[in-house]
This record gives structure tokens, C-alpha cells and sequence, in this order.
């Protein structure tokens, strides 16, 4: 085969390898892909990838083989593409990733709101009328039950030394992280689990603040909550959000193959998953420092309203203005 046969006969798939590549050059990346777009990248990716051998191996022309190699790494990058810039880079997703994956994945959010704050409202009824139905939610064995006499005993507050208050903000920044991943994880399973682990989230602080009222305890308790407990709270959301968002996409993939849609999602909910992870890390700090510390209370309900108001004006502001500037 000479060179113009080669060139006649494989043209069109590079023209059509190259208008998807164009196509991901925005921020969407493979989601501005269609089902068909999505199919037809791998194998034309390949076809280019063989076609450059033969370039190489039968010695055509300098300009055809350096058209090609250009070709096949744009290709290589966008599926194995890492992110090398660094600093600038994690400057990047906070100031604009982070809260544009939140933003449009809004709907999965609510969804998992929804599940907590179900399991919060049944918890809260349940245990209203009962102070003993706490056992219901709380069955025998669990380490939480420490938790229930900690704040039953209303002595929630001390002098919080620096050592053990950062062995203790380690303890939860682990613990914490490790909930989130698992909320992600089970979203697998078409997002049942997620829901599950979200409703039972939202029924122990339900079932912890219905105890509170038995016992005249809610002017500690807030207090020791809602410092850290609001940032908290929302990550737990985000987590299962992300989660949600794995399970609709295996089990509605709409206009993609179910795999396609299952990587679209998950490139979605690793950004939220790491986002929320630094969020932990605050949240951490913030109770083994502040939370049950023996700054006065209103304080620190101050403190956990405008960490709150901070957060989401974060999530739903910023990068809005970078997002008008590249349309």
C-alpha cells in the first residue's frame, strides 16, 4: 500500500479521532461525549496507535508520522491522563472542582440529605416516646453507648490539653474518613446501602437529641455538636452523594453503556470523596479543640452557624466566575 492509499484509506477515522479529541478539550472532559463518541474512542484510539507502526515501519512521510503521533498522544492522555500540576493544581480543585462536582451533582446531594434527615426525624419520634427505645438504635454492645452516658452525664466539658486533644482529632479524622469511604463504596450496590448507612447516620444524632430531651441535657449538647457537627454532617452528605450517584449510574446508565456511565460518575465521586476527606480534617480539629473545650457556649454555636454559612456559600459560589469566563 502506498502512501496516498494509506492516507484515502484510514483519513476519515483520524478526522473522526480527532473531532472527539477536540470535543474533551473543555472542562467536561469525557462527559461532553455522547454514547457513540464514547464507543468509537477506544477503537479508534487503537486503529490510530497500529496505523502510526505502520507509518513508522514502512517509512513514510516525516509529516504524516508526526500528524499521527500527535494524534495518538492526545489519545493516550485523555485515557491514562494524570494530573501533574501540582500546587496549582490542588489550588485548582478547591477553588473550582471541588464546588463545580458538587453543583452538578445537586440532585444526588438532596437525595442523600433526604435519607438522613428520614432517619433523624424516625429516630427522634421513636425515642421521644421511650427514653429506653434509644436501645433500638442503639443496640447492646455498641461503643456509641459511651456516647450516651458521656452526654447524659452533662460533664462535656474541661480543659482540653493539646496532646490529647490532637490524639483525639487523629482518632476522628480516621474514623470519620473511613465512614465516608465506606458510604461511597456500597454505592455499588445501586446505592441501597448507601441510603442505609446514611439513614442510620441521621438516626443516632435523631435518637442522641430526643435522649437529650429526657434528660435536660440539650444546653450541652448542642453546644459540644454544632461546632464541628455542621461541616460534619454536610460531608456525611456529600459521601453518600457520592454514592448515590455510582449506584444511579449502574442502575439507570441512560444515554451511555452502563460502564461508561459508571466511570463518568466515579471521576464525580472521587472528587467529592477527596474534597470532603479535607473537610474531615477540619471538622477533627475543630472537636478535639473546640467542640468540649470550655469556651462559652454561645461561642461555640457561633462558631458552628458560620462554619456552616461558610461552607455552603463555598460549595455553591466558587468558581462560578471562572465557569462564565470559558463559555
Amino acid at each position: 500500500m502506498d502512501e496516498r492509499d494509506f492516507i484515502e484509506k484510514r483519513q476519515s477515522q483520524w478526522q473522526r479521532l480527532n473531532g472527539i479529541l477536540q470535543k474533551t478539550g473543555g472542562a467536561q472532559g469525557l462527559r461532553a461525549l455522547n454514547r457513540d463518541e464514547l464507543r468509537d474512542l477506544g477503537p479508534l484510539y487503537r486503529r490510530a496507535a497500529s496505523d502510526l507502526a505502520y507509518a513508522r515501519a514502512h517509512s513514510i512521510s516525516d509529516s504524516l508520522v508526526s500528524h499521527l503521533n500527535g494524534l495518538v498522544g492526545r489519545a493516550y492522555s485523555l485515557f491514562y491522563q494524570t494530573d501533574r500540576r501540582e500546587w496549582g493544581g490542588l489550588l485548582r480543585f478547591f477553588a473550582h472542582d471541588f464546588p463545580d462536582t458538587f453543583r452538578r451533582r445537586i440532585g444526588f446531594f438532596l437525595a442523600s440529605l433526604g435519607f438522613l434527615v428520614a432517619g433523624a426525624v424516625i429516630a427522634y419520634i421513636i425515642v421521644a416516646q421511650s427514653k429506653d427505645n434509644i436501645n433500638i438504635i442503639l443496640p447492646g454492645g455498641s461503643q456509641l453507648h459511651d456516647s450516651v452516658k458521656y452526654w447524659e452525664s452533662g460533664k462535656v466539658t474541661h480543659k482540653v490539653d493539646d496532646g490529647e486533644a490532637a490524639q483525639y482529632a487523629s482518632s476522628l479524622m480516621v474514623n470519620n474518613i473511613r465512614v465516608s469511604f465506606v458510604a461511597f463504596a456500597l454505592g455499588i450496590a445501586g446505592g441501597a446501602l448507601t441510603g442505609l448507612v446514611l439513614f442510620y447516620n441521621g438516626a443516632v444524632v435523631g435518637g442522641m437529641a430526643a435522649l437529650m430531651t429526657h434528660v435536660h441535657q440539650h444546653h450541652n449538647f448542642w453546644p459540644g455538636i454544632l461546632p464541628h457537627g455542621v461541616v460534619e454532617l454536610s460531608e456525611t452528605v456529600i459521601a453518600g452523594a457520592a454514592g448515590l450517584s455510582l449506584g444511579w449510574a449502574l442502575l439507570a446508565p441512560g444515554r451511555y453503556r452502563r460502564r461508561d456511565a459508571l466511570v463518568i460518575a466515579a471521576r464525580d465521586s472521587v472528587k467529592l470523596i477527596i474534597g470532603g476527606c479535607f473537610l474531615l480534617i477540619f471538622a477533627g480539629l475543630v472537636e478535639g479543640f473546640i467542640s468540649h473545650s470550655l469556651l462559652p457556649k454561645p461561642l461555640k454555636i457561633t462558631f458552628g452557624i458560620a462554619s456552616g454559612i461558610a461552607l455552603y456559600g463555598y460549595l455553591f459560589l466558587s468558581g462560578r466566575s471562572t465557569n462564565r469566563a470559558s463559555k
